[in-house]
């Protein structure tokens, strides 16, 4: 189906750019805080004043993972971490929380962080979760869980060489501002036609080449999707992608469909609003096995 729209001016162009720009930062900054590998943040308000809290959700196998109160803790204040391996039947442990200097490493960088804090033992399965309350006591009233009824969950992975993790990252960002650059030109008139293939070629890249090298350094699997688990991040690659083929079917030789990229484009949106690594790899204590894991 041929539908033409006329080519868009040079200023026009740069502004769908920079909108193209601020939809992917946006869209990967969620993506980013609503993963298990952000820490939970927030701030505690006690009788003896305010203090923030940083919990660790995920971390590697061969280092404890920490649990803190930041600098300034007012005076008073008391913690311990009440913790157990998720799915598992283990009695709950109690650690006791401690003032103190505390290292740990993000983004592959080493973070050092002063407060009132503890260190739970480092797990040695891939996949294996804590699920953790920290309770804070404010002088003689009894512990509160900063969290109320709600556990916060760790996992734990294999190391992942920096070099998969840059190269998979920088993909991915590529295929989402090319994704989101194809739909603006599909809607507003431009050669939407190459950036298509580039965003579905770059998609191929992060998304099923360097995507699952990264997830069989970490788990011990090369896809945790469907049909072998339950991996959202996986399995919305994969509609994404399959999105993005059918688009270039539809466009194919000289036929000219830009509905079915600004299809696309909403998909590939849809996929990204929803959180990273949902229902993603988990190892089981009772059964010692898991699912999208070697374990």
């Amino acid at each position: 189906m041929n539908d033409p729209l006329p080519a868009p001016r040079r200023g026009q162009s740069l502004t769908l750019w920079a909108l193209a720009v601020l939809v992917t930062l946006v869209s990967l900054v969620y993506q980013d805080r609503t993963g298990p590998t952000y820490p939970l943040e927030g701030g505690l308000r006690t009788s003896s004043g305010p203090v923030r809290f940083l919990f660790l959700r995920s971390e590697t196998i061969g280092s404890d993972l920490c649990v803190l109160l930041q600098e300034p803790v007012p005076p008073g204040l008391s913690g311990r971490v009440r913790y157990r391996r998720y799915r598992s039947r283990d009695a709950w442990q109690v650690a006791q929380m401690e003032r103190g200097e505390f290292r740990f490493v993000r983004r592959g960088r080493p973070r050092s962080v002063r407060g009132l804090g503890a260190e739970l033992p480092s797990l040695h399965e891939r996949a294996g979760k804590y699920e953790y309350f920290v309770e804070v006591a404010d002088g003689d009233r009894p512990p509160v869980s900063v969290t109320g009824l709600k556990p916060v969950y760790a996992r734990y992975k294999a190391p992942v060489p920096a070099w998969a993790l840059v190269l998979h990252i920088g993909a991915i960002f590529a295929s989402m501002l090319l994704a989101v650059r194809a739909t603006l030109a599909a809607l507003f008139g431009g050669l939407f036609k190459r950036l298509a293939w580039a965003t579905a070629v770059s998609l191929l890249l992060g998304g099923f080449v360097l995507g699952p090298l990264v997830q069989w350094h970490a788990f011990g699997v090369w896809w945790a999707g469907w049909p072998n688990g339950y991996d959202w991040t996986d399995n919305k690659v994969a509609v994404e992608l399959i999105a993005w083929l059918v688009a270039l079917w539809a466009n194919r030789g000289e036929r000219r469909n830009r509905w079915t990229v600004v299809l696309a484009g909403v998909v590939t949106l849809a996929v990204y609003f929803i959180p990273h690594s949902a229902f993603g790899s988990e190892y089981n204590y009772v059964t010692g096995t898991g699912h999208g894991t070697a374990g």
